[in-house]
């Protein structure tokens, strides 16, 4: 016994001299994944994420002789401008974002006054976004420990990394930060913080709303170890804390502000072209000739965005156990359907569900080849095709001609792709198309 001793002693000592002593974040131990490991793959997610960024202006504006959109972030610049003169947004002009979305915007509009340089804007703005991504691209991989192997796990963020159309938009958005946020509230919820989990899934919402849809599938997970009343209060005690904070101070001088936290408003607009709306009506009255408005189809699209949204609400529900991994297909599904189903849709949308895609794809090789179709057909959305084959509320070609039916191909074979890595993603196998498969049948032995 005595020697048995000495020799698994001696076995310790080697392994803590060579650094190997196992890694361990927010409470959390791995056995089986040591610290050098995690430090090496967290600086190589690092670098490859500030690698893609150069990578992508390069070949966008040199290889492919495109451009770098800024008009984003001449907006973001425009609505702090008027601060100096001691305006106040929503109250003394229109801010169209939720007021935390402020946050990168002053920090970068810090530099811009004191050099009175807006390209120096522009910069730092990029830089913070590019902060984020690295965070993202960290919350990918730390999240993927909890489901995958070590190897898979950074495999995950590596695509995220590498994942060039994201790339592009985290150069000229916002949509970055809220990501991030967002990403970082599933990382507390997942490594069992549900309070703080809570805190940053409702900071999303100040500063996109989109992060919010995470939320109520935070609650379901979370109140298989306690109570769905027990999460149900502690969640909503922190929505409503932010709400008066955040949100009821403006609304009392000025209720129009409410407006700005509402998704996909703006009711006056049309149908956008590069939406899956459009395109199944330019198929009905363009090429079927039926007689259909864009406003029908935008209806019965939002009522199964409804329809959709709930399902998944209940598939959270009738889960019996934690499953990492389920939670993240849950909320990847509930943020590409309302990508897919709205009217509205910016390409950088892509961004909000692409930490999902590359986190969940990262176990098999054809899901990953698929994760980087999907990516190619984005990054040739935006920015390679807009202002030659389509603009937001048209195609530039007239109905009828071989390039307006290549736009409509084009965004078709988009959405197919989409759809197809979805599939392989939630595929039975893995458990979320059963879920609907037991749900059905339950109804069905009802009505028998």
């Amino acid at each position: 016994m005595g020697k048995k001793n000495n020799i698994d002693a001696e076995q310790l000592s080697r392994k803590g001299k060579r650094g190997n002593h196992p890694f361990a974040l927010l409470g959390t131990q791995f056995e089986a994944v040591d610290k050098k490991t995690v430090k090496h793959h967290v600086t190589m997610l690092i670098i490859a994420t500030i690698i893609m960024k150069f990578v992508v202006v390069f070949f966008t504006t040199e290889v492919f002789g495109s451009f770098i959109d800024y008009f984003d972030i001449g907006v973001y610049l425009n609505s702090a401008a008027p601060l100096l003169q001691g305006q106040v947004p929503y109250i003394n002009y229109q801010f169209e974002y939720p007021i935390l979305l402020f946050i990168p915007i002053l920090l970068a509009f810090i530099p811009a006054v004191l050099t009175q340089n807006a390209m120096v804007f522009a910069l730092s703005f990029q830089i913070l976004m590019v902060l984020c991504d690295i965070l993202i691209a960290l919350c990918v991989y730390l999240i993927g420990l909890r489901i995958w192997s070590e190897k898979i796990a950074f495999l995950g963020g590596l695509l995220y990394a590498t994942a060039f159309s994201t790339a592009y938009f985290v150069l000229t958005k916002s949509d970055a930060f809220p990501t991030c946020i967002l990403m970082v509230a599933l990382l507390f919820t997942i490594y069992g913080m549900n309070t703080k989990g809570y805190v940053f899934a409702t900071l999303g919402f100040f500063t996109k709303i989109f992060p919010v849809v995470a939320l109520p599938f935070m609650v379901l997970y979370n109140a298989k170890s306690t109570s769905l009343k027990t999460e149900l209060i502690s969640a909503g005690k922190i929505f409503l804390l932010f709400c008066i904070l955040l949100l009821l101070p403006f609304a009392l001088i000025n209720p129009d502000v409410i407006r700005t936290y509402l998704f996909a408003t703006g009711g006056s607009l049309g149908v956008y072209v590069n939406t899956a709306t459009f395109t199944i009506y330019s198929f009905l009255h363009d090429v079927l000739h039926l007689g259909i408005s864009p406003t029908t189809v935008s209806m019965v699209m939002y009522a199964l965005m409804g329809i959709t949204l709930l399902l998944l609400l209940y598939f959270a529900y009738a889960e019996s156990e934690k499953n990492p991994k389920n939670l993240i297909k849950l909320v990847l599904c509930a943020i590409f359907c309302l990508v897919f189903f709205t009217k509205f849709h910016s390409p950088q949308y892509l961004v909000w569900f692409t930490p999902f895609l590359a986190l969940l794809v990262a176990d098999d090789i054809v899901k990953i080849v698929l994760f980087y179709v999907t990516q190619i057909f984005a990054y040739v959305e935006f920015p390679l095709m807009f202002g030659k084959y389509y603009v937001n509320l048209n195609y530039i070609n007239p109905v009828g001609t071989s390039d307006w039916y290549l736009t409509l191909g084009f965004f078709t074979l988009e959405y197919i792709a989409f759809f197809i890595l979805l599939y392989f993603i939630i595929r039975p196998k893995e458990g979320m198309i059963n879920w609907m498969k037991f749900f059905f049948q339950t109804l069905t032995l009802k009505k028998e």
